[in-house]
This record gives C-alpha cells, structure tokens and sequence, in this order.
C-alpha cells in the first residue's frame, strides 16, 4: 500500500493546498516593501511549483499553453524583467505615451478609432531604475477596451493586464463610467497603476487644472494614490509657427512641439526604484498561483476521464466474463482478477505505485463493505452460474431437443449475472479511484462510508441499466 502524499504524478488534495499555500507565503514576503530577496524567494517557490507538477506526456500535451505560461514566468524572474502595460478606452494615446517613453515612433498611432488591433510589446532600454539593476523593462500596448464589436480585443486588453507588473491606465480627460470600473476591476488583482491624464495640451489652464481635481477626487481615491496621478501631453497637437525667410518675407509651418513625458517617466522610474522587486516577485506569483490552479483542476479531469474509461471497459469485461462462464468457482475468481487488473490500470492513470497483493487487499476490503449489496452478487453468480450449469447439461441429456429453451434461459440469466457483476465492478472501480486520488488513504470516514456513497450514486445515475443496455450487444446467448 502506499505511504500517503508519496506521489508519482497526481498531487493529493494536501500537496496541492501545500504548493498552493507556498506561493502565497512567498507572494506575502514579495509584497513586503524592501525585501532585498524576494525575487530570490519567488524564483525557489515558482521552481518548487513546477518540479512538483509531474505531468504525463499526454497531460503536458493537452496543457502545453498553461505549463509553456508557467515557464515563462520561471524566465521573467531570471531575467527581471518588467511589463509596463498601457490600458484605457479608444483614442486615448496609449500609443503616443508608450512612443514618447520611448523617445522613438515604435508603436503604431493614427486618426482612426482604435489603431491597436492586438497586443504589441517592446523593450524600453533606454530606462534604468537604480533600484533593479540589469533589469528588462518591457513596454506593452493593448486594444481599446471599448471597442465597438470588439470584444476579443477587450479581452486580450485584460489578459495583458493580468500579467502586467505595473499599469498605465491612460485617460484623456474626466473619466467616464466605463473607465471608473475598469480602473475599480484591475485594483483587485492588486495591481500598482498610475493614472495618466494625456493630452494635456488640449485644454487651457483652468480646464485642465479642473480635471485633474476630479481625477482624485472619491471615485478613484481607494484605487490610485493622488501621487500617481500623472499629466502629460505624450503626442501634442501642431502648433503654428511663423518663419522669415531670407527675402525678408515671412509663412507659417506648423510644427509639432516635443512630448511633455518626463513626469510620467519619472514616476515609473520612482515606483520601480522602490518597489520594483517586490512588483515583479509579488505579481509573478500571483500569475502562478491561478495558473498552478488551471493545471490541477485540467489535471484530475482528464485523470478522471481516463479513469472512468478504464472503469467503464474493466466493468463490461468482466460482465461478459461471468456472464459466459457457466463454473462457479472459476467465475468468482475471473471476476476478482479483473477487478485486481482494472485497480492496477487505475493506479497508473493516478500515478500511485500499487503491488499486485495491496490491490487484492483492496477489493477484498472493499467486497465486505458493500455488505449487502457484495453478497447479493455473490450469491447470485453462485446460483446463477449452477443454474446455467443445469440448462447445459440438460441439452447434452435431451440429445440438444431442450437447446432452444436452454439458450433463451442461458442467455437471461447470463445478462442478469452480468450486469450484477459489472455493475459491482463499477462500484469498486469508483471507489478505488477515490482512495488513489487520496493518495493511497481513504479519508477521515472509512472505506465504507466511501463505498456507500459510491454505492448511493450508482442506483441514482442506473448505472445497471446503462451497463445491460451495452452487455445485451456484446453478449450472445
């Protein structure tokens, strides 16, 4: 029998909250502000995390997106790295500001409503916080959120957030409702955003000054610190310029005036000096932890679903085994071996090393718990098995005139032993599983407490009928 949380694939519920609880731990120690190894911290927890997933060659196949996730995270923390993602509605210069940052056109801006179409990222090497030194700073821009008909876009827009180290919700102008409650909903994935108030030049003095008053004003207050509401005019409007030329006349160009930037960089700068490895530690092992979660939950339902195949075909095989065999003791213990060799498959779908004697011990213990029900099938194929016995030598005693009658009775209670076999079968399959995915205990309640509820739910979902619909095609009497 196994020693209980010594797995070879499939954590038990205990080691799952034990690696879930670890992130979290390591997550708290990143949040606090200063700790000089939280990057190590969440570099060792986020290792621990992946050696401890042991997937199948299937499951990392059918999982590849959120395990290929996982290590890129494993990645960004070896490399520190950064993502500043640039979030709000339409038209509202994302673009621009991530350009002005820059100090170079790399994103795409326009006229039109929502240039941005998809995720698009670039490294911002120019800037170097003291406080993260070799560190890769990666700027990311993002769809609208409010994109008419747009709602992939939409949803690529928070996938990046999601993911981002620190956000730059850009707005240009008084909020409007739909941008108060993207603000609210990406506070509580607690993370650091700076407000920027674009497009400043755009308003005089008065105006300007009036908005920014709203933008800290109680709708926002418990999302940004008043601090982290920052002006800037990241792609002004052209201005006109008089020019004399050397003839003594003058015209009029227009120019476009350089980007006021500089506050917004250097608040990035501030927040990252001071906070940066907590930052990149803190939301790293957040993304991890709901990652870590999607693979155990996709983990144990296609175990599940393998497990249940495995269940569903040991407990038709051994319905036509009994069925067919008229010797009684021969019989019983066919349908034991099948039961031993369908608890030896399911120990390696759960990854649970399982001796030949331990799975015997198994449904024997679990025979006697069914109680009733384990005996009723026993007595049943003893009788039924004697009764088939007596209908064949019948035939050979009438010179085969008695055949047609004893192959109609042959065939009844053939599928009557079988579908009581298999659906014992079912029983003890399903049960079995539930101690494997315990890892090799049965819980607080006992083998026959887990036995009867398996027992409850089969009469509920007519398991029997469903296993005598499909023996009656497999069966000839």
């Amino acid at each position: 029998m196994t020693t209980p949380g010594k797995l070879d694939g499939s954590p038990t519920p205990a080691d799952a909250k034990a690696a879930l609880d670890a992130l979290e731990r390591a997550a708290k120690a990143a949040e606090a502000e200063g700790e000089p190894d939280a990057v190590e911290r969440a570099r060792d927890s986020l290792k621990a995390t992946l050696d401890a997933l042991k997937l199948t060659p299937e499951e990392e196949k059918a999982m590849g997106p959120e395990v290929a996730r996982l290590r890129e995270l494993a990645r960004k923390l070896d490399e520190t790295t950064v993502e500043i993602v640039a979030f709000g509605m339409v038209s509202r210069g994302k673009s621009s500001v991530l350009n002005a940052l820059l100090g170079r056109d790399v994103f795409e801006v326009g006229a039109t409503h929502g240039t941005t179409i998809r995720r698009g990222s670039h490294e911002w090497a120019e800037a170097e916080p003291d406080g993260l030194p070799d560190a890769r700073l990666i700027l990311v821009d993002t769809p609208g959120i409010d994109e008419v008909g747009g709602e992939v876009r939409e949803i690529q827009a928070r996938d990046a957030a999601r993911r981002a180290d620190l956000i730059l919700f850009i707005v240009s102008g008084d909020m409007q409702r739909i941008e108060i409650d993207a603000l609210a909903e990406l506070h509580k994935h607690r993370k650091p955003i700076i407000l920027v108030f674009n497009q400043v030049d755009k308003y005089p003095d008065a105006d300007r000054e009036a908005i920014h008053a709203k933008l800290e004003d109680d709708r926002v207050k418990g999302h940004v610190r008043p601090e982290d509401v920052v002006l800037c005019a990241a792609r002004p409007d052209p201005v006109p310029i008089k020019i004399r030329t050397p003839d003594g006349k003058s015209r009029i160009e227009w120019e476009r005036p350089a980007p006021l930037i500089e506050p917004l960089k250097a608040r990035i700068l501030d927040v990252l000096e001071r906070e940066g490895k907590a930052l990149v530690a803190l939301n790293t092992l957040l993304t991890a932890g709901d990652l870590h979660a999607e693979i155990l939950d996709r983990k144990v339902r296609i175990r599940e679903e393998a497990a249940n195949r495995v269940i569903w075909n040991y407990a038709l095989m051994k319905g036509a085994a009994v069925a067919l065999n008229p010797i009684p003791v021969a019989d019983l213990a066919g349908g034991a071996a099948v039961d031993v060799a369908m608890i030896l498959a399911l120990s390696k779908v759960y990854g649970i090393p399982l001796t030949r004697p331990a799975a015997i011990r198994l449904v024997r213990d679990m025979t006697i718990a069914m109680g009733a029900t384990g005996l009723v099938q026993v007595a049943t194929r003893l009788i039924g098995s004697g009764v088939k016995a007596s209908l064949a030598g019948a035939t050979v005693m009438t010179g085969g005139l008695a055949a047609p009658l004893t192959a109609l009775g042959y065939g009844a209670i053939g599928l009557t032993m079988a579908a009581t076999a298999a659906s014992a079968s079912y029983v003890i399959g399903h049960a079995a599983g539930a101690y494997l995915k315990q890892g090799g205990q049965w819980g607080p309640h006992g083998v026959k407490t887990v036995v009867q509820q398996i027992l409850a739910q089969s009469k509920t979902d007519s398991i029997v009928d469903r296993l005598r619909d499909e023996l009656k095609s497999q069966i000839k009497p």
